[in-house]
């Protein structure tokens, strides 16, 4: 199989992928028995283990650079090597650790007559990291290889992959799949097809001097060719759904929550400084990384899917091909709170739609307080938004969910736990549905 039937194959497959999960699950399939598939991060790991399993001939790399880690609390090589023996996955998963161009050439010494057929990057890194390392792959990839590209919904990663497209057109982008992990590319490196395809030309934005308006290593951020919005107003509108997912699951993810307590970090806001000091000025909670919960998160999203085309209608809201799903989990313990704010004010954020809360907690309920406060809310971007007056509240119950617009000032009104556990917080799953955006 040439890699453009290869990609193609995929291509449909992908019509039915709901997760990234299955998206690596028919990669492995397709992968020939004498090339490797690599991972390059440590995040995803728990996708690649489970679809590992499903495939006993097949061989993976995972490579990591601690020092690129894009979480203050990483997966440790313990907790990956931990999974791996408790899935008995020891002889066919290697974990290498330590510069990526040294690690590299430790494979090409470990495996001399195996090149890599599927690579999986899942690093958060800088623009330059990014375009080199998939350079330095070329060495190592065999004819044909797949090469996925996670965290494509940041302009730096995004841009690296057009970017190296120009530099070496014996990559292609086959297809932008935002609303799989953190928006994936789906490259082919095709050495024997050298040159770029009509495809690979519409993908590349051809980028006018002086339209970099900001970057730093994650983002970056061009001017935008349409005016200012016109002035809208957002009324304070919800729709909330008891029930929402089995009580099995739901109280499964309680566990989960209580159980990997020590995986929470502080939260950040996306203001300026972006500093611990400065966040906890406009707000207080705990956050857990998707990568700790994806398992349960992909099933909430699977479900979050599904009534997608119904909320909207309700909200008013016109609808839209969900190219982005951003999850996390809070966990908001006594004393905690979110000030006004929107979801969508930052470039990082400005693809955010509609804004979905998932409640999850104890019975009897533990805590008080802990309301979503929306507002109406009058907004021209981009100018910073306007409270317009009216508001309603959300109470949290368990296993209920609540939609409403991004653009939409809210808050979350101060918890009150008077036992102060972690496991009797106010916990929640944020979910954040939107269109792809290169910023």
């Amino acid at each position: 199989m040439d890699c453009q039937d290869l990609a193609q194959d995929l291509l449909l497959e992908l019509e039915q992928a709901q997760s990234l999960t299955q998206l690596l699950d028919w990669a492995l399939a397709c992968l020939p028995s004498q090339q490797i598939f690599c991972q390059i991060g440590w995040e995803e790991s728990a996708a690649v283990l489970q679809a590992m399993l499903r495939y006993p001939e097949k061989l993976a790399v995972i490579l990591r650079n601690p020092l690129q880690s894009s979480s203050e609390k990483s997966i440790s090589t313990e907790d990956i090597q931990t999974q791996i023996s408790q899935l008995g996955l020891e002889e066919r998963v290697l974990l290498l650790e330590g510069p990526i161009p040294a690690l590299l050439a430790d494979l090409g010494q470990c495996f001399p007559e195996t090149q890599i057929g599927v690579c999986f990057w899942t690093e958060l890194t800088d623009y330059r990291t990014c375009l080199l390392q998939s350079l330095l792959l070329r060495d190592y990839l065999a004819d044909s290889a797949l090469y996925l590209v996670n965290h494509c919904r940041y302009g730096a990663i995004a841009q690296a992959n057009l970017d190296l497209m120009g530099i070496d057109p014996s990559f292609h982008l086959q297809k932008v799949l935002p609303n799989l992990g953190q928006g994936i590319h789906l490259l082919t490196w095709d050495p024997q097809h050298k040159g770029l395809t009509e495809q690979d030309l519409a993908h590349i934005q051809a980028i006018s001097p002086g339209s970099l308006l900001a970057a730093n290593p994650v983002f970056l951020t061009f001017t935008q060719p349409d005016p200012s919005e016109p002035n809208r107003f957002y009324p304070c509108k919800y729709i909330k759904l008891d029930n929402f997912l089995p009580q099995e699951l739901n109280q499964a993810i309680l566990q989960h929550a209580i159980t990997h307590q020590d995986k929470f970090i502080p939260s950040k806001s996306y203001s300026k400084s972006n500093t611990e000091a400065e966040s906890l000025k406009f707000r207080r909670s705990l956050r857990l990384d998707f990568a700790y919960f994806q398992e349960h998160g992909s099933l909430l999203r699977e479900k979050i899917a599904a009534v997608a085309p119904q909320i909207f209608a309700e909200l008013g809201i016109e609808n839209f091909d969900i190219q982005i799903l951003e999850m996390e989990m809070i966990a908001s313990h006594d004393g905690c709170f979110f000030t006004a704010h929107t979801d969508n004010s930052y470039p990082q954020t400005a693809f955010r739609q509609v804004s979905c809360v998932y409640y999850f907690h104890k019975e009897p309920k533990p805590y008080r307080g802990g309301e979503l406060r929306i507002y109406d809310t009058q907004r021209q971007k981009p100018h910073p938004p306007i409270l317009h007056g009216a508001y309603d509240e959300v109470t949290p119950t368990n296993n209920s969910i609540v939609f409403f617009s991004s653009s939409c000032l809210h808050e979350i009104l101060p918890v009150f736990s008077p036992s102060q556990a972690f496991a009797d917080s106010r916990f929640t799953i944020n979910t954040w549905l939107g269109a792809k955006q290169f910023t």
